[in-house]
């Protein structure tokens, strides 16, 4: 009886062990998605911009590079709405490290940037 108990646990090690190699080579193949935005240039010359916007800038690059490429919010054009939104919802994702004064502050810069900076097209 304790021979089966003790190979039945082996067995169950064995059987989780392969389930996480399996995982784990699994995960190494899945490139993290991309945007096109992600693309684009990953900066912002903000020199001309009032003080305050351009400590908010460094503040984005900061927090937003945490998680994605700057250039994603960089080469994206969204509404003030969108813009909300958006990194409202990056602040519900563990790890962002915003809070609701840090977002509204990224908010703030993202409108104002988007609002002055003149976009190069293609």
């Amino acid at each position: 009886m304790q021979k089966a108990i003790v190979w039945g646990t082996v067995l169950g090690v064995i059987i989780l062990v392969a389930i996480g190699m399996i995982y784990a080579l699994r995960a190494q193949r899945i490139a993290p998605k991309t945007y096109p935005a992600d693309n684009g240039p990953n900066f912002i010359d903000v020199t001309v911009y009032p003080v305050r916007m351009q400590e908010t800038y460094k503040l984005f690059t900061n927090k937003c590079s945490r998680c994605h490429t700057v250039a994603r919010p960089i080469n994206s054009t969204f509404t003030p709405e969108e813009w909300r939104k958006y990194v409202y919802k990056m602040m519900r994702k563990p790890g962002s490290g915003l809070t609701p004064k840090t977002a509204e502050k990224i908010i703030e810069f993202l409108i104002y940037d988007a609002q002055h900076r003149e976009r190069k097209t293609k």
